[in-house]
C-alpha cells in the first residue's frame, strides 16, 4: 500500500508544483474545470458519480492529500495499521479535496480574487513621470490603494494645450483605453481632497 500513498503523493503533488511554478514562469497551466454544483446534485440524485462533485483541481489535491497522508501515517506506524492508515488516508484526501473545491467556488461566485479593471484607473489623481507633450505618450504614476501604479498616458482629447505636461505635473486620469490613460491637469486643490 505504501507504493499506492508514494504514487499518489508524487502525481498530486506533481501537478500541484506544476501549477504553483506555472505561474511564477508565466506559463499557460491552469488545472481547474468548472462545475456546476446544482447540476451535479441533481445528477447525483439520478444516478451520477461522487466524481461529479469535484473539479479537477479539488482532484489533484485530494490525491495529493491522500498520497501525504498515508505515506507519513505508513512511516509512523512502520506499516502495522494498514485498515487504520487506508481509512484517514481517505478521509484526508475527501477532505482536503471538498476543503479546496468549497474555497474555489467561494473565490469564483465572489470575485475574490479578480483583478480590477483598467477603468478602476479613471478618477485618479497622480503625477507626470514621464513627459507627455500635445500628441505623444508619456507616463504617469497613480495611487490606487496603497500602491503606486505606473501606467501610460497622453493628454486627452478635451484638453488642448501646445505645451507639454512635464514631470511632476499633477493629472487626473479621466479615461482608460487599452491599457493608455487619457490625462488631464488638475490644481493643487483637488490633490489635496
Amino acid at each position: 500500500m505504501l507504493t499506492a500513498y508514494i504514487f499518489c503523493l508524487a502525481v498530486g503533488g506533481g501537478f500541484l508544483a506544476l501549477s504553483f511554478f506555472g505561474d511564477f514562469l508565466e506559463g499557460d497551466v491552469d488545472i481547474d474545470a468548472d462545475v456546476d454544483v446544482d447540476a451535479d446534485m441533481d445528477a447525483l440524485a439520478h444516478g451520477g458519480g461522487i466524481a461529479q462533485l469535484f473539479s479537477l483541481r479539488a482532484a489533484i489535491n485530494a490525491l495529493f492529500g491522500f498520497g501525504a497522508a498515508g505515506s507519513l501515517l505508513h512511516l509512523v506506524w512502520g506499516g502495522g495499521q494498514p485498515i487504520l492508515t487506508a481509512a484517514i488516508a481517505g478521509g484526508t484526501g475527501v477532505a482536503s479535496g471538498a476543503l479546496i473545491s468549497t474555497v474555489f467556488g467561494y473565490l469564483k461566485r465572489t470575485e475574490s480574487g479578480a483583478l480590477r479593471g483598467e477603468q478602476s484607473f479613471v478618477g485618479l489623481t497622480g503625477e507626470v513621470s514621464l513627459e507627455i507633450a500635445p500628441g505623444s505618450r508619456g507616463s504617469v504614476t497613480v495611487r490606487r490603494g496603497d500602491r503606486r501604479v505606473r501606467i501610460r498616458a497622453q493628454v486627452a482629447d478635451t484638453y488642448h494645450a501646445a505645451e507639454a505636461l512635464s514631470a511632476g505635473h499633477p493629472v487626473v486620469v479621466v479615461e482608460m483605453r487599452d491599457g493608455i490613460a487619457s490625462v488631464t491637469p488638475v490644481g493643487p486643490k483637488l490633490l489635496e481632497e
